[in-house]
């Protein structure tokens, strides 16, 4: 079973007002790895605390510590916040058995009734059952077996809408063939069981590294000026030992633009 976590970083909305991209950044786990991963995220906490004071019982959240909305709450400076950002994506990047799958839409070329939330959902599960399909994630098993599933923890998101579009994908899924263009072909979800379960980021040390990754991936293609000014605009790039690169064929990280 591959667990995959995942958060966001903009919004869904279109129009003034709204951000110009919404991002998913998913960490997958398998079972097996389950625990040594974790050990790892613990063990990583316990030595920001002892470099940064960062304590081990708050919430690694990048908008809320880097953002404006921080006024001093995690009692650090900016410039060490993104240190201890870069020290985490660092961290992070030893993971080995771990895989990022990583989501673009930008905005500022959709029409209005274009449905930002279903289009990134659609487009990360379908990379996620299709890597599982392909056995691209690594796996604990020297002969892999052909029947490896995925589970889906995502933090709160809207959840209603999220089980819908899961439960119809496993339906009717029609992607477009890539070997007869125009054309499409059904891919019914079938690794991916149950419906996702919703977890309060705060409680879960997996979706809150999504939500680092997620933030600096946006960092790379829109920089706020924080990030400009302390030149942290390319640390998502540190995460390119566990990137998943066969989530696209068109990006060299296997980012997947929309």
């Amino acid at each position: 079973m591959y667990f995959m976590y995942v958060d966001e970083s903009g919004d869904v909305g279109l129009g003034p007002g709204s951000s110009d991209y919404f991002i998913l950044s998913g960490l997958v786990i398998h079972e097996c790895y389950w625990h040594e991963t974790l050990s790892s995220m613990a063990s990583m906490r316990r030595d920001l605390f002892k470099k940064y004071g960062f304590s081990t019982d708050e919430e690694l959240h990048a908008e809320h510590l880097i953002g404006r909305t921080n006024n001093g709450r995690s009692g650090m400076r900016r410039d060490a916040v993104l240190l201890m950002m870069r020290d985490v994506l660092k961290y992070e990047a030893g993971f080995k058995y771990a895989r990022m799958i990583n989501v673009v839409i930008d905005k500022r070329d959709k029409r209005k009734g274009y449905d930002v939330f279903l289009n990134a959902w659609d487009t990360i599960l379908n990379r996620f059952e299709n890597t599982i399909k392909y056995q691209n994630f690594p796996s604990p098993w020297e002969t892999r077996p052909q029947n490896e599933r995925g589970f889906v923890i995502v933090d709160e998101t809207d959840e209603e809408k999220l089980r819908r579009l899961v439960r119809s994908m496993r339906v009717m899924n029609d992607i477009p063939s890539r070997l007869y263009p125009g054309t499409t072909v059904s891919n019914n979800l079938k690794a991916i069981v149950e419906d996702p379960m919703h977890k309060k980021s705060d409680l879960s040390l997996p979706i809150q590294l999504c939500d680092v990754n997620a933030y600096f991936l946006l960092q790379t293609i829109a920089p706020n000026s924080t990030v400009k000014r302390h030149k942290a605009k390319n640390y998502f790039y540190y995460l390119r030992p566990i990137l998943c690169k066969q989530a696209s064929s068109h990006d060299p990280d296997g980012i997947v633009h929309r």
